[in-house]
């Protein structure tokens, strides 16, 4: 005798088998933040305001679609307050997002959010 408990798992893993199954053998699905990089490049004005410090971008790698984006930014591993948010477009030009080093310490930010915009 199966459980109700069991009935509704059996019913869940059909659910999503088939739900995978429609999206082909294949084809591999991704989320949105998987497709954000980023990258530090030269910039005369981090290099200025702290030795070895370079700008943080964030390209977006989806061949075809937008990406709305939230970022939590941290100073010295503390997570400060604010969120950045903005939409990295499939151009070749990367999100400024500011500079690595501030005052001899390291400046990093995460995507805390992200989902395709609207077609």
């Amino acid at each position: 005798m199966i459980s109700t408990f069991g009935k509704v798992i059996t019913s869940s893993l059909l659910l999503v088998a088939t739900a995978l199954a429609s999206v082909g053998a294949n084809e591999q699905v991704r989320l949105p933040r998987s497709f954000l990089i980023f990258d530090e490049i030269i910039d005369g004005r981090c290099q200025n305001l702290s030795a070895g410090g370079k700008l943080q971008v964030l390209l977006n790698t989806h061949p075809s679609r937008n990406i709305k984006f939230r970022l939590i930014r941290y100073f010295v591993d503390v997570r400060q307050n604010g969120r950045a948010t903005g939409i990295a477009e499939i151009s070749d030009t990367p999100v400024k997002l500011g500079c690595t080093r501030v005052g001899g310490r390291v400046q990093r930010r995460e995507v805390e959010r992200a989902e395709f915009t609207p077609d």
